[in-house]
């Protein structure tokens, strides 16, 4: 089973017999190299679009299972992961929108066309709907009887129980500040870079190398907070704004890893001189300390109702 395109689009195309990926783009046929557990992944996720007839959302769960089975002790953490890994592959095509996030459902590959192809007469070819199906159904049942648990463990300890109701609060507090923190000591592994790279007491190339690794490690932190669910309306605008902050300073970041490569690869001396690359950098910060001013305004309150850590725009 191969998917084909149409001339001008950009989709992913993979050949389950094969088990090769390529990014079709342009008319241009690029293979991307993929682990074995994103094999799984885009596997499913292209037969799911096939038994719909379009771009299918695909839950987490059901991800989960496609890609490890009854293997106990993974969590959404590492589907994430394993989807950005994907996304790091077609950053350098621009392609990266190809699998996008539905936050607290889960993603959606956009896959090219199916090209039609005359079946063998004498070896028809049988296509994995069943399969699929199935999945689909065993998921959606097994969600419905944990939502069933959730119901009748909750029941009569909502608004009588003021320490209840702040419990969900006080949890997803705790985990946006371990997200916060991860995010600060990023912030200060950007600075230090920055500082000596412009000094001249790294050259360059290790500053840019040096802010591209700190980089891939916002990106998964990036990833964490699409699994995130508030409990309020308020906590899921603090979420969107958190990731609106660390996209645009992702973005900075791969700005100034440019600037810092140009650099090193013109032999510009020292201190290294300010080109576009700088000049992209700024703005993308800008952006970021708006999103981030809109975030604390948003989440500081949440976390004085429950007694922890207050945050600026400057610490993270």
């Amino acid at each position: 089973m191969e998917f084909g395109s149409a001339n001008g689009s950009q989709c992913l195309s993979y050949d389950v017999d094969q088990a090769r990926l390529v990014l079709v783009q342009d008319g241009e046929r690029h293979e991307i190299s993929i682990r074995a557990q994103a094999h799984r992944l885009v596997r499913y996720m292209v037969e799911r679009n096939e038994a719909s007839g379009g771009p299918a959302l695909c839950t987490h769960e059901e991800l989960m299972q496609a890609v490890w089975a009854d293997e106990p002790m993974h969590t959404r953490e590492e589907l994430a992961k394993l989807v950005w890994e994907v996304r790091r592959k077609l950053e350098p095509f621009g392609a990266t929108e190809l699998i996008e996030n539905e936050r607290r459902r889960g993603y959606r590959l956009q896959s090219c066309p199916a090209v039609a192809v005359e079946p063998e007469p004498s070896a028809p070819r049988t296509r994995p709907r069943a399969r699929t199906a199935a999945i689909a159904l065993g998921t959606l049942v097994a969600l419905g009887a944990i939502a069933a648990a959730i119901v009748v463990a909750t029941g009569g300890n909502g608004s009588d129980n003021p320490q209840a109701s702040a419990a969900p609060l006080r949890t997803f507090v705790d985990r946006v500040e371990n997200v916060l923190q991860q995010a600060q000591n990023g912030r200060r592994e950007i600075a230090a870079a920055l500082t000596a790279g412009l000094n001249c007491s790294i050259s360059p190339h290790e500053a840019g190398q040096r802010i591209a690794s700190v980089a891939d490690n916002r990106q998964s932190i990036l990833g964490q907070l699409g699994i995130f669910q508030g409990p309020t309306q308020q906590a899921d605008d603090s979420v969107t704004y958190l990731q609106q902050a660390l996209q645009q300073s992702i973005e900075a970041d791969r700005h100034y890893r440019d600037a810092f490569f140009e650099s090193a690869q013109s032999n510009a001396g020292c201190p290294p001189p300010k080109n576009a690359s700088f000049t992209l950098a700024a703005r993308s910060n800008a952006r970021a300390t708006a999103a981030k001013r809109r975030f604390v305004a948003t989440f500081n309150p949440l976390a004085v109702r429950v007694h922890r850590k207050t945050w600026t725009a400057g610490e993270f």
